[in-house]
């Protein structure tokens, strides 16, 4: 298995992944809006890779992406415990179900906090499913205010 920087090329893939981690974890759709969500993720995925404010790392296994992993890169007005108001948000974590439990999730982890660390981000938020939730506790996030939260 090799792990790499997701580039444009695997949009169509992280898409395919995306819209089935939305499924999977039973988010609902709203009927009353018209939506074409993967073109809706397409276009995010394609703008956000290039201007870089959405980093993600891959897992290829012979050749098939299974796992993907992100993180994006914001400003929130400043607040007293994040005083520069910088804010990575981990988000698109999704290990195909036959790779699971593997450690594969964990790994992809790691890399989405030392980018955050790496550009001087001091704050990491999250939200979870009941599955995946061990993982960020172990990574040492914490429960705040409906987010999981690591302070670097």
């Amino acid at each position: 298995m090799e792990k790499r920087l997701a580039v444009i090329d695997d949009v169509p893939v992280m898409v395919k992944l995306r819209k089935q981690q939305l499924i999977d974890e039973e988010l609902p759709s709203n009927p009353n809006i018209d939506t074409n969500i993967e073109k809706q993720l397409a276009d995010y995925f394609n703008f956000a890779l290039a201007d870089g404010s959405f980093i993600s790392w891959v897992v290829e296994n012979d050749g098939e992406i299974i796992a993907t992993s992100g993180v994006c890169f914001y400003v929130l007005p400043p607040y007293f415990s994040n005083p520069t108001g910088q804010t990575a948000y981990v988000t698109n974590m999704y290990t195909k179900p036959e790779y699971r439990k593997k450690g594969i999730a964990t790994e992809l982890l790691n890399l989405v906090i030392e980018e955050a660390k790496s550009r001087g981000y001091k704050v990491i938020r999250l939200h979870t499913s009941d599955d995946g939730k061990s993982i960020y506790q172990k990574a040492g996030f914490t429960d705040s205010d409906g987010y999981m939260v690591l302070r670097v």
